[in-house]
């Protein structure tokens, strides 16, 4: 009887071994993405590329006009005049690259250093500062006065407020809703001194021979500092770089020589007309003018030159105004292909 026991719980014993083995054996045999020959990143379905209205999107006028009839790629492009609806959408994953003010860029790196990476510098300096029955003749004349610039989060604040600093003037610093509201204000009399970018600048004084250009921005920045007025880029999603940098590379290229295009002289009124058709500016006459008063201001800089251009910048932003660059420089990993080997 212990025999028949004993035989019994070796045959159950020998039993579970080989269910076990069994079971191990189909997980095992469960196909993989390496067993069947399967490629496990994501399929690319094309990228959303998000602009500007303003100096930050008229580079991207170009390559606009090229994808109208032929986007082999699926290039979607959208205009934004609301730049926190543009930072929304790249921080929901809606919009892939994304043109931006510099000090924005950082901003949101400084938030989410996993979010993007700025890709190059698309704008230098294109403030003026302008008024309305009243005489600036140079920034001391500032002194006491209240100086209005426009959205929330731009540059704008930050380099005037350097500037004014440096010169040892006190003024006060007001900030209107936005560019059209400033301009239209200014246009009225209701803003007797604004600080605005071109096409903006434009705008205002085709509305109203009263509006003068009293100071340019980036000539009174250069005399107090050796870095340059770098104030629009292009930033990448970080994870959309990490699924498709071979795409975002070869958008790149292609988005250099849109900038090279609309930066020609040689093409002004050709590429004023894509500026318009793009939705970037809504008139041909002052998207031509503010064309003029831009070359030398539209650029594209990537790079070892982006960063060094950027750093400079940003060190005295931080320096002057550390909150409008999220209160701290960037790491090195927000700058996507320099100081590479």
């Amino acid at each position: 009887m212990k025999t028949t026991k004993k035989i019994l719980a070796i045959l159950l014993l020998a039993s579970l071994v080989l269910m076990s083995l069994a079971l191990f054996s189909c997980k095992n045999d469960t196909p993989t993405p390496d067993d069947v020959g399967d490629d496990p990143k994501k399929e690319y379905t094309g990228m959303t590329i998000g602009v500007l209205s303003g100096p930050t999107g008229m580079g991207m006028a170009q390559l606009i006009s090229g994808t109208a009839s032929s986007n082999p790629d699926n290039y979607k492009f959208t205009v934004y005049s609301d730049p926190s609806l543009a930072t929304a959408d790249l921080s929901a994953g809606k919009t892939d690259l994304l043109c931006l003010p510099t000090n924005t860029a950082a901003t949101l790196y400084n938030r989410d250093e996993s979010l993007l990476k700025v890709a190059a510098v698309n704008t230098l300096g294109s403030l003026y500062l302008l008024t309305n029955g009243m005489t600036i003749n140079s920034i001391n004349d500032l002194e006491g006065l209240t100086v209005y610039t426009s959205v929330a989060g731009s540059t704008t604040k930050p380099i005037l407020s350097y500037i004014l600093e440096k010169n040892s003037v006190n003024a006060t610093i007001e900030i209107a809703k936005d560019h059209d509201t400033l301009v239209a204000d200014l246009v009225s009399g209701a803003v007797t001194v604004a600080v605005l970018p071109e096409p903006k600048v434009t705008v205002a004084l085709t509305q109203n021979s009263d509006c003068k250009v009293a100071l340019n921005l980036s000539a009174e920045w250069d005399r107090i500092s050796d870095s340059s007025l770098t104030m629009g880029c292009i930033v990448v999603r970080s994870a959309y770089l990490a699924d498709f940098s071979d795409k975002v590379d070869a958008f790149l290229e292609k988005y250099r020589a849109s900038i090279e295009y609309i930066a020609n002289r040689e093409n002004t009124d050709a590429a004023a007309q894509m500026i318009v058709d793009a939705g970037i500016l809504p008139k041909l006459p002052v998207a031509k003018k503010a064309l003029t008063n831009l070359y030398g201001s539209i650029v594209y800089l990537d790079g070892d030159s982006m960063k060094n251009a950027l750093v400079s910048f940003y060190t005295v932003l931080y320096n002057s105004m550390p909150q409008s660059i999220g209160s701290k420089l960037p790491a090195d990993g927000f700058y996507y292909n320099a100081d590479k080997k």
